[in-house]
């Protein structure tokens, strides 16, 4: 970065390309280090090309209604002298009529390329996605949810917004100019807000921590809230016109510049404090500024960057439980690393056998049932079962284990204890942990229990 701490325009443009090959650290590149003011820029760069590219079809579209009218037109009998000038004039005015509407139904056809849509993003897109994911993934309270991540995520999306469509929009120059290409033009339009659907579910899962199926449903789900914002905006236009009177702006200043002011702060804040841990990395001594990177990229589901934190941690520090404990949490869930995820966890667990509220010794028993040994992993899971009697993630686990030792009766009673703790949890809670429950059942049924 220019100066170690402001990013470049090649670094800018770096995010912008790094959409195309890797969505997921490119949102996480312009959540550490994107700038709002570029995204913006470059998506109304890229929105203006496709706008132009629209009224050059709109124009040779035109053209050639207005040449097919033409020769309707000519087709009209003449009347008598006395009566040609007015049925002419009403014929004229008929055709115009129909032009006109010709020039409409392009404008509306071609919708990614007027600047209303990234006005729509901004005041519809983002605040429906993070209202459905703070609900859905119960991320705590809606409004401040919103504050926080709303910034981040309109930064992002505009990243993505530009990367999306900047292929579209050089495809729509390319076969426009030759009538047989133009119902290509509107799969490419399709096409175009498919991508962005798929890269927005990247940006959303990488700011706000969910899963990228979340993320991308959300998304869906915003756009139908996006078409019926711009059927509302198409129909009063007019009307929209009256918010723009200089008093009712200045008493909404008055009243709500606060809060508007503060929607920007969730980024700056993000990125401040991002580099505050990265100057504290510095310090070759300093091991937790690793390891609360590690949190962060975990957090945002950017487990590979998560993986090189916690292991510099390490590198300083053998002994860091924590970073044992979620390194190997991590590892856990990759195919074909369960092995070094045990040996992490077993290390960790000897370092601190209380480690994150006994959760630990879940993490071991399930690492250790992966690999086959039952006998070790049955032990483990009932120690921690023993403290935390109604986790229904241990209780399936432990399930497993008991019925792998043939001990199906307390199978039994552990699987349906297990759904007995979700059906009991609080209602914020319960939403999140319903995937267990649903496999405590299926347990009980695949085991006829």
């Amino acid at each position: 970065m220019k100066d170690g701490n402001i990013p470049s325009m090649g670094e800018q443009f770096n995010y912008l390309f790094q959409f195309y090959w890797n969505p997921r650290r490119a949102s996480s590149a312009v959540l550490d280090h994107g700038q709002f003011l570029f995204g913006l820029i470059a998506a109304l760069v890229v929105t203006l090309i496709l706008s132009a590219g629209a009224s050059r079809v709109q124009d040779i579209e035109t053209g050639f209604r207005v040449k097919a009218e033409i020769g309707e037109l000519r087709g009209v009998p003449i009347p008598d002298a006395d009566e040609q000038q007015p049925q002419m004039s009403a014929v004229n005015r008929e055709k115009m009529m129909r032009v006109q509407a010709a020039m409409q139904e392009v404008g509306r056809r071609y919708f990614g390329t007027s600047l209303r849509s990234l006005l729509v993003m901004a005041v519809v897109f983002v605040p429906v996605s993070i209202l459905i994911l703070a609900l859905w993934d119960h991320l705590g309270g809606v409004m401040t949810i919103l504050f926080r991540d709303f910034m981040p995520v309109l930064t992002g999306l505009l990243f993505a917004w530009a990367a999306a469509q900047l292929p579209f929009a050089v495809l729509w120059w390319t076969v426009m100019f030759h009538p047989a290409g133009w119902p290509f033009v509107l799969v490419a339009q399709f096409a175009a807000m498919l991508v962005f659907a798929v890269l927005g579910g990247f940006v959303l899962s990488t700011v706000m921590g969910v899963s990228v199926g979340h993320a991308m449903t959300a998304g869906f789900l915003s756009m139908f809230a996006c078409a019926g914002a711009s059927v509302v905006f198409s129909a009063s236009a007019g009307g929209l016109y009256m918010f723009a009177s200089p008093w009712l702006l200045y008493y909404a200043y008055r009243m709500f510049g606060g809060d508007v002011r503060s929607l920007g702060g969730g980024l700056r804040e993000r990125q401040n404090f991002k580099r505050q841990l990265e100057a504290s990395t510095l310090n070759p001594r300093d091991a937790d500024a690793h390891y609360q990177l590690g949190l962060i990229y975990s957090q945002r589901r950017s487990f590979e960057e998560a993986e090189k934190s916690f292991r510099r941690a390490l590198e300083i520090n053998p002994e860091e439980s924590e970073a044992l404990f979620h390194l190997g949490s991590i590892l856990r869930h990759q195919p074909g690393r369960n092995a070094e995820a045990l040996a992490l966890l077993e290390r960790a667990v000897k370092i601190d056998p209380k480690l994150s509220n006994y959760e630990i010794w879940r993490e071991l028993g399930a690492a250790t049932l992966a690999a086959g040994r039952n006998d070790v992993a049955l032990p483990q899971l009932e120690h921690y079962v023993s403290y935390r009697e109604y986790d229904p993630e241990g209780l399936v686990l432990l399930g497993q284990a008991l019925r792998g030792a043939n001990r199906t009766s307390e199978a039994k009673a552990a699987f349906e204890k297990a759904i007995e703790a979700v059906r009991t949890a609080p209602s914020f809670r319960r939403h999140a942990l319903k995937r267990w429950q649903s496999q405590a059942r299926q347990e009980l049924r695949q085991g006829n229990l």
